[in-house]
């Protein structure tokens, strides 16, 4: 088993590359001592979406642990239709237009539309090795929570990749703190309400203990933040 020094937590990057970087020198990450892992949603809404891939790709070789988000599930059910046909170029399926007019698609949509089938085949092959959840000591990570009335390695992909609208308001499981993104936090439940989008904070569940949301809306007006675990320390870019 690999010994580590510390756990870095990040979610929801976003298409936000330069600001995916900044966060990672103030944290000083070193993948030799570190475990980074991303808790999906690295693509989508930003504007540099390729660029992210191709850094967390880079980082994912050093040892990070790479999650699939509700974005990266958008992407994949689009690629597919990509390289399937190219009817998608005149009458693209009810997904694919959701996903490019409603779903926050539009950008990676625009950086992946003229690319080659081989690379939308690479896109494709990446985005279906992402594992939906991840465990390390009594830390738990996943993108969107988790139905927690079923034990975590029972959960299909929809339930860790969207959230159950429960989730925030009941245990999570017993004995693991789970982290995780997709909702903004200053949308949970009793978030701190004075700290608003400009300098939102990452969420703690004071009633239970056991669930940190890390979705600190940086493509919504907020901020990119990292989980420093065990010490709970925050950094935000």
């Amino acid at each position: 088993m690999r010994i580590v020094d510390r756990i870095l937590a990040i979610s929801d990057i976003h298409g936000e590359n330069q600001r995916f970087q900044s966060l990672l020198k103030q944290t000083q990450y070193d993948p030799a001592g570190d475990l980074l892992i991303i808790c999906g949603d690295m693509i989508d809404r930003g504007p540099e979406n390729l660029e992210v891939l191709k850094t967390c790709l880079i980082l994912q070789a050093q040892g990070a642990v790479l999650l699939k988000g509700n974005h990266e599930q958008f992407l994949e059910q689009s690629v597919i239709e990509m390289i399937e046909s190219d009817s998608w170029r005149k009458k693209p399926s009810e997904n694919l237009y959701n996903w490019v007019k409603y779903n926050g698609g539009a950008t990676m949509f625009e950086e992946i539309e003229t690319l080659a089938p081989g690379k939308l085949a690479e896109i494709l092959q990446f985005v279906q090795s992402l594992p939906l959840y991840f465990s390390t000591g009594k830390f738990l990570f996943s993108h969107a929570g988790a139905n927690t009335r079923k034990p975590i390695e029972k959960n299909i992909e929809d339930d860790l990749v969207w959230m159950e609208d429960r989730f925030p308001y009941c245990p999570a499981y017993k004995g693991k703190i789970l982290v995780f993104g997709h909702i903004p936090t200053w949308n949970l439940y009793r978030y701190d309400k004075k700290f608003k989008k400009t300098n939102a904070r990452i969420w703690f569940d004071q009633e239970y203990q056991d669930k940190i949301g890390i979705d600190c809306g940086g493509c919504f007006g907020g901020r990119l933040a990292a989980l420093e675990l065990p010490s709970y320390r925050e950094f935000y870019a």
